[in-house]
């Protein structure tokens, strides 16, 4: 019997499943046992993963709303910040509003360092270009001047006595009305060349060339037949192409401004009171180039141009900045709110002690005496910027107008404490209100300041939590191979253990046939 037992042992134990499926353990997995070891084990690993990954996803959230609230704190800043460009500097509020008792004879534009005040303006005479014409018309632009051979333009340039030759080379096949106009304004001389049709039935085209205006930029041309230059003796003129008809003459403009005599080659006359830019549109005077004196140049009723402080300006730019201020107010409000509805940046900085600070130092900032005061005023609010019951800022429009009309240079003073581009390192300078607003809000979003440095670490911590949850993946893919091998070995035991039991039970059934 034992013999038996033994000589059929062998043939049951021999063919273990389990070693014949080792090239592919994964898809024999529950092949003895009955149990799907894959599911168990993904089961085990996600099981042991969810609280982890959870608690890190947690943490990247939170980072991550943290840096959109410093987004949102930046543009709120910035907002505040383009609306203190328009009032730190003296020059923000130089803007004037011009009046001409005779807008027939100038017009005038002025810039941030002009002055208001009064002046007269007496025009003797336009500064002018000469312009010449020739007495030759052509048939069309395309004809032939000098035969298609090449020929030249000399081109003097300068008052009488003292001009500058240059030598225009117009090539053989261009020397045509048309060409003759691309060869004149190639040169870049400061001479403008072009045609007029002038409607002849037989020959409708004339060259015009123009120059600049002003005495010393007088100018006469001269054409000749090939290719010339200063050194040619005794060149050929062309008389079929002659520049002889002055249309009109170069000359300076004369004027006197407040009594003084002001010569001008150009009717845009700078800086003749200064920050002014004087255009010219006719004499109201008459000059006299023979005048022994200064004084007699011109002669006349001069007109009166006013120059007053434009406050309209000032004050749209004081409502921008209480409107900027607001509107970041609003904005920070809403993300230190808890329960705020707003999308993406809402509640995502509650209890954060960087906006609070924020906030808090720009209201003491507004309400606090300025460090530039000046006559009557020392606060915000004497100019009408005042806070309400809400917090917000509004405008008195009385006590504004009042300040702006009457109080110009005070309230200047009070806001920019006639500082200009002031250095943004220069902390030690008296800077007005808007000055002294500016510098916190430049700290404050400085690469160095508070809401990068919060907003950077937010970032950091966010890459952190990142490769952690890259680490916990693969904690738990190997954990996941560790599981599938144990199990496949527990399945090839499980497996092997009832291929005994089937042998066993076949032996018995067999031994007990035997007995039958």
């Amino acid at each position: 019997m034992v013999t038996s037992v033994s000589s059929t042992q062998p043939a049951v134990a021999a063919p273990v499943v389990a070693s014949a499926a080792k090239p592919n353990v994964v898809k024999a997995l529950g092949g003895g046992s009955g149990i799907d070891i894959q599911s168990l084990a993904s089961s085990l690993v996600d099981a042991e993963r969810a609280p982890k990954a959870a608690a890190i996803n947690k943490n990247i959230t939170k980072n991550e709303a943290t840096v959109n609230g410093f987004f949102a704190v930046t543009s709120a800043l910035t907002s505040i910040k383009t609306a203190l460009a328009d009032l730190k500097d003296v020059s923000d509020y130089q803007s004037f509003k011009l009046s001409s008792s005779d807008t027939s004879t100038f017009t005038a534009t002025a810039t941030s360092t002009a002055s208001a005040g009064h002046h007269s303006v007496l025009v003797g005479q336009l500064a002018a270009a000469t312009r010449l014409t020739g007495t030759t018309a052509f048939s069309a632009v395309d004809t032939s001047i000098n035969s298609a051979s090449a020929m030249t333009l000399k081109v003097s340039i300068g008052a009488s006595g003292s001009t500058t030759d240059t030598y225009i080379s117009v090539a053989a096949g261009d020397d045509t009305p048309e060409g003759i106009v691309s060869a004149i304004n190639d040169a870049d001389l400061g001479l403008k060349a072009y045609l007029v049709k002038t409607g002849d039935a037989t020959s409708p085209y004339q060259v015009v060339v123009q120059g600049t205006s002003g005495s010393d930029y007088d100018f006469s041309i001269t054409s000749y037949d090939g290719t010339v230059t200063a050194s040619t003796s005794s060149p050929t003129a062309l008389t079929t192409l002659l520049f002889d008809t002055t249309l009109e003459s170069a000359q300076d403009a004369y004027l006197e401004v407040d009594g003084i005599s002001v010569t001008s080659a150009s009717n845009d006359v700078a800086d003749a009171i200064p920050g002014v830019t004087l255009n010219l549109l006719a004499a109201n005077g008459t000059y006299d180039s023979t005048s022994s004196t200064t004084a007699g140049l011109v002669t006349g009723t001069a007109a009166t141009l006013s120059l007053s402080n434009d406050v309209s300006v000032a004050k749209t730019k004081i409502t921008a900045f209480v409107t900027a201020y607001n509107d970041a107010m609003d904005l920070l409000n809403e993300l230190s709110n808890p329960k705020s509805t707003l999308d993406t940046y809402g509640a995502t900085l509650v209890g954060n002690s960087s906006v609070r600070y924020l906030r808090d130092q720009m209201r003491t900032m507004l309400t606090d005496p300025s460090t530039t005061p000046s006559g009557d005023l020392t606060y915000l609010s004497d100019i009408g910027v005042e806070f309400n019951s809400s917090g917000k800022l509004t405008i008195n429009s009385v006590k504004l107008d009042l300040a702006l009309n009457f109080s110009f240079s005070d309230t200047v003073t009070l806001l920019s404490g006639n500082q200009e581009n002031l250095s943004k390192y220069d902390t030690t300078t008296d800077a007005g209100l808007a000055g002294d607003l500016n510098r916190l809000v430049t700290t404050m979003m400085s690469s160095t300041g508070t809401i990068s440095k919060e907003s950077a670490n937010a970032s950091t911590r966010i890459s952190k939590y990142q490769d952690d949850l890259a680490a916990l993946e693969e904690r738990m893919t190997r954990l996941l191979e560790r599981y599938t091998k144990q199990f496949a070995a527990m399945d090839s035991i499980v497996g092997a253990a009832k291929n005994t039991q089937t042998g066993l039970t076949s032996t018995f059934a067999a031994m007990m046939n035997q007995y039958k």
